[in-house]
């Protein structure tokens, strides 16, 4: 090569034993990360997959639920299906209907799309349903007779899923008069609660029911894969998984799996590297490859010929393959460059495996507390402990809408050292985030998004999502890399957006959990404390008193003339006037004091460290309040409205040990005080073995002997 000097012919001997295998090394690096992103998209796919199974088995479950509500027994003690045992026992269809209209006048806001009765052969008896959003063109929907007789055939129709639950004669011991279905469509109003991050549809075999965004256009062409697996499928011309859920059985319920299943999809990520230019590359290697070592024949072939074997090994996978620097300084450096390479590679992909088992490790033990815990602390303190892992945070903090849904208060909190203030909604980063709905990362939000209120958590890289249940916020959860971290990436904020989605519903979970247990223990006319609650709490009451000396009373309250009230304006507005009574009794007491329904128009209330005498001065306040402003009753009578009613109560009191050294005791002693104030003029309080406090107006002493 005449009048190419050395340093010419040292830059082809670098640009062959450099760029050319550098080039191959990352196709293949690249090929490699495309089948790793391909094996992340299926496991995306498989989460999103349980919590859409979830979610579908908790829908599923509130249907069940209203179907165990309209048989549960009411506050009277008797139970709200005896009217329905009673019309199956006389194979009244018409009463059966009366009573699915009277109990469910408004299907749309329930927690089921239909309910039906059944009689024990599977004959329809009366149903009560909604209309279902099923695809264009599709008619699937089953008629009531046809799920009515999936009780006896085990088989549910197409396009539902069921809860069933039997109604017996006289208890859960009596024959089987029939069967009350509640169910859900598996259209597209179902779809839309899922709310996953992929694309979504029901079907009935191969028949579309319901399709995410209304549309059958761009649903998966080819074949799908088998129930419970992951395959490939076509979307819009693209390479994309697909996984098809059964439906499953009805929990609970006697009918058998449904046909239906629910579809879901997700796009691959597209290559960068097409087979095109992939081959373009490859045939350019191959000519610049012969042409350098053609022309750098000699003394340069046998370093060259090494360092392409290593840099070939490298892009094969090996990473612990080394070049021996040899050839002079410019080989050398070559040399400690690929050796460099490698190295760090190796150190990346160690770092990535390492990644994913902790990863794995934190998702494993996620799932178990969300599939165990009921304890929403706890919930919470893994979730938060969860995703700082995951995404390699320095401080979080996880914060609750109120029950007013007014202001964010902390819930749990990690690393963040002074304790973050109240927020208002809208107020700062998390209450805009909570107000709008709208995920924020930061900096490259800063200008769509408030900055962080004074007292907020905050730092230089900072992510925000909200935590969304049934179509609204109920909370915040904001993440922070501190000074010397690498910023969040969109990546990292689709993988927090996805997390906050299933912890919503586990959330979500808790808190129904949580509500159940109340409800419980409340009377759900007046929303005070039923009878079960105070024995509960006034046995507790009463070891403690009689424990450490202190004083307990209790007061027994009747209304006056009630039952004048029901007969005279309709149970109706005899309900209104225990809801106003219930409150004015409840807000003329003391945090501490236990009030409770006792039975009918009866109340009692619980005073704990309250002697005879407050006791008294209590119930007398209560009777005030009770007796001081009419009650104002909106519902009509007879077509005309309900006036003022002027309600008054009478009123027993009994302390311990002076009047029971039981509540059993207690409860009697003060009722026998209340019948002597109903005996006397009523609209009064006695006070057992003592003076009674007299109703205004009286003559004489302001007490007298119960």
């Amino acid at each position: 090569m005449p009048g190419v000097g050395l340093r010419a012919r040292l830059a082809l001997f670098f640009v062959a034993i450099t760029v050319v295998p550098l080039t191959v090394a990352v196709v293949g690096l690249q090929l490699q990360i495309r089948e790793e992103s391909r094996e992340g998209a299926a496991d995306e796919l498989r989460l999103v997959e349980l919590s859409a199974s979830a979610l579908v088995e908790a829908e599923r479950r509130r249907a069940g639920d209203l179907a165990d509500d309209l048989l549960a027994p009411d506050t009277t003690g008797t139970a709200g299906g005896t009217g329905l045992a009673a019309a199956l026992a006389a194979a009244d269809t018409d009463a059966i209907q009366a009573w699915l209209e009277g109990v469910l006048p408004d299907l749309e806001n329930s927690r089921a799309d239909l309910v039906v009765v059944a009689g024990p052969d599977g004959a329809l008896l009366g149903s009560v349903a909604s209309e279902p959003e099923f695809a264009p063109g599709v008619d699937v929907r089953p008629a009531p007779a046809a799920i009515a007789e999936a009780v006896r055939t085990r088989v549910p129709p197409a396009g539902v899923l069921l809860e069933t639950r039997e109604i017996r004669a006289g208890g859960n011991e009596g024959a089987v008069l029939g069967y009350l279905i509640s169910g859900l469509w598996a259209d597209r109003q179902l779809l839309d609660l899922l709310r996953v991050p992929v694309g979504t549809a029901f079907l009935a075999g191969e028949e579309v029911l319901a399709a995410d965004g209304g549309t059958i256009a761009s649903l998966p062409q080819g074949p799908l894969p088998d129930q419970g697996d992951i395959g490939p499928v076509t979307v819009d011309g693209g390479d994309a998984l697909a996984a098809v859920i059964p439906l499953g059985s009805a929990a609970g319920g006697d009918v058998g799996g449904s046909p239906s299943s629910l579809l879901l999809w997700s796009p691959l990520p597209v290559s960068p590297y097409g087979p095109g230019l992939v081959l373009a590359l490859l045939a350019i290697v191959v000519i610049v490859s012969g042409s350098v070592g053609w022309i750098l024949a000699g003394g340069v072939v046998a370093p060259v010929r090494r360092a392409a074997d290593v840099a070939r090994a490298v892009a094969g996978g090996d990473l612990q393959q080394r070049l021996a620097p040899s050839g002079g300084r410019e080989l050398a450096d070559l040399a400690t460059a690929l050796n460099t390479m490698a190295a760090v590679l190796s150190d990346r992909l160690a770092e990535l495996q390492r990644s994913k088992e902790e990863l794995r490790g934190s998702l494993s033990r996620l799932g178990q507390t969300l599939s165990s815990s009921l304890d929403l602390n706890r919930t919470l303190a893994v979730m938060v402990e969860t995703v700082m892992i995951t995404l390699s945070a320095d401080r979080a903090v996880l914060m609750l809408l109120t029950p007013e849904r007014d202001a964010l208060y902390v819930k749990v909190g990690r690393g963040i050292g002074s304790p973050v203030r109240r927020l208002a909604l809208g107020e700062g980063l998390a209450g805009w985030v909570a107000r709008t709905g709208t995920p924020v990362r930061l900096p490259d939000d800063r200008s769509a998004a408030p900055p962080p209120a004074e007292g907020e958590l905050a730092g230089p890289h900072q992510l925000a999502v909200p935590l969304l249940g049934r179509g609204q916020a109920i909370g915040v959860l904001s993440l922070v890399r501190d000074e010397g971290g690498l910023p969040f990436t969109q990546d990292d904020l689709e993988t927090i957006s996805s997390f906050g989605t299933q912890a919503s519903v586990a959330i979500e979970n808790v808190m129904l959990h949580q509500e159940a247990r109340r409800l419980s223990v409340t009377d759900p006319l007046t929303g005070l404390w039923n009878f079960r609650y105070f024995q509960i709490q006034a046995d507790r009451e009463l070891e403690s008193a009689s424990r450490s000396s202190r004083p307990l009373s209790l007061v027994i309250l009747d209304i006056d003339k009630f039952k004048h009230v029901n007969d005279t304006q309709g149970h109706q507005v005899g309900d209104e006037v225990l809801i106003e009574v219930a409150r004015r009794i409840r807000d003329s007491t003391r945090v501490p004091d236990v009030v409770a329904r006792y039975g009918g128009e009866e109340f009692v209330v619980l005073l704990p460290g309250t002697g005879l005498d407050g006791a008294v001065a209590t119930a007398e306040r209560i009777r005030l309040a009770v007796y001081g402003d009419p009650v104002v009753v909106d519902l009509p009578s007879d077509g005309d409205a309900v006036g003022p009613l002027q309600v008054s109560c009478s009123g027993g009191v009994a302390s311990f040990p002076d009047h029971g050294r039981t509540v059993a005791g207690l409860l009697r002693t003060a009722d026998a005080a209340m019948y002597l104030a109903k005996t006397r003029g009523r609209n009064r309080v006695f006070a057992a073995g003592s003076a009674g406090i007299v109703a205004p107006g009286e003559t004489g002493a302001s007490r007298s002997q119960a």
